[in-house]
């Protein structure tokens, strides 16, 4: 597996050696300060859904219809403002060689492919099960090749304005503590920061608020261990992870809400259990892939030194 360096100001170990380590070299001050930074300014973004939240805690239930205007879409990309600040100003790793490695051609299918399969494979449960129905809106042909020759691109830009900040500098941060373990808490910490365009109807509308923030947090972190074994393998490109959150959101979006798929979006939505169950075996596989890849090649080192000494 070979990595670029992604930050040339500050030198630092490379991003494989970093990834499998076990260190304590997290600068937390520097995760503090960003994600302070990313969650203000996303949250004084969202302030006009302040009265629309007060009323789903009131009820205890978010509304029917999400109805958002263009300062929710402003605020995804507070991440990537909070990153710029803090690569400037505050860490000052600057900009350069910011997009990471150059993703091999594999990678880029697989990021938008995958979510592909992920979301079909949601839909083809919820339809053989019986508890919903899906209806494409013409047919799955010509939605499938819209979506991803229009969708996915433009899906791939509005998801960069997040990746630049949770993948592109949060994760690297906390790589030191391991992959699985940078994963869960850039993960902890992306959930909640959708709080308030969740709660204002964002996926899930019309449901209990305690149960779409279990639901939601569950496909997240799973999300967020899929997303950081994409972005470990392709060479920390966030080009990859882009497209990996442009995929999903594209086809999620667009074929498990509710014009187009019938059912409780708790199971059925692209944020739902039916695809966080999916998802899982996929992260549990890749993750045992790299593991073997990784011990495979010392377990070769240490019979060669044998071999050697024999």
């Amino acid at each position: 597996m070979s990595w670029t360096r992604p930050f040339a100001a500050r030198p630092s170990p490379r991003a494989s050696d970093v990834a499998l380590s076990d260190g304590c070299g997290v600068p937390w001050r520097d995760v503090i300060v960003f994600v302070v930074l990313a969650y203000g300014i996303a949250w004084v973004l969202w302030s006009p859904l302040v009265p629309t939240i007060a009323e789903t805690l009131s009820m205890g239930r978010t509304p029917e219809k999400f109805h958002a205007g263009i300062e929710v879409a402003i605020g995804m990309y507070a991440p990537a403002v909070a990153a710029l600040v803090m690569r400037l100003f505050v860490s000052r790793e600057g900009l350069r060689g910011v997009l990471g490695g150059r993703p091999r051609v594999w990678h880029i299918v697989s990021a938008v492919l995958l979510p592909i399969a992920i979301v079909l494979g949601a839909i083809a449960v919820v339809v053989a099960t019986g508890i919903g129905d899906a209806t494409p809106g013409g047919s799955w042909i010509q939605v499938l090749g819209l979506l991803l020759l229009a969708g996915v691109p433009i899906g791939a830009v509005l998801a960069f304005g997040e990746e630049f900040g949770w993948r592109g500098y949060l994760l690297p941060k906390l790589l030191p503590l391991g992959e699985v373990k940078a994963a869960v808490i850039v993960g902890l910490v992306w959930g909640p920061w959708h709080l308030p365009v969740l709660l204002a109807g964002l996926n899930y509308p019309g449901e209990n608020v305690l149960a779409l923030l279990a639901t939601f947090m569950i496909s997240v972190i799973v999300l967020s261990l899929l997303h950081a074994r994409f972005f470990v393998a392709s060479g920390a490109s966030l080009i990859i992870v882009a497209l990996l959150h442009g995929s999903l959101n594209t086809f999620s979006d667009r074929l498990t809400d509710g014009d187009h798929l019938s059912g409780n979006p708790l199971l059925v939505s692209g944020g739902g259990l039916i695809a966080s169950a999916i998802v899982i075996p996929v992260v549990a596989i890749a993750y045992w892939v790299a593991r073997r890849r990784r011990v495979a090649p010392a377990t070769h080192v240490e019979q060669s030194k044998v071999g050697g000494r024999s």
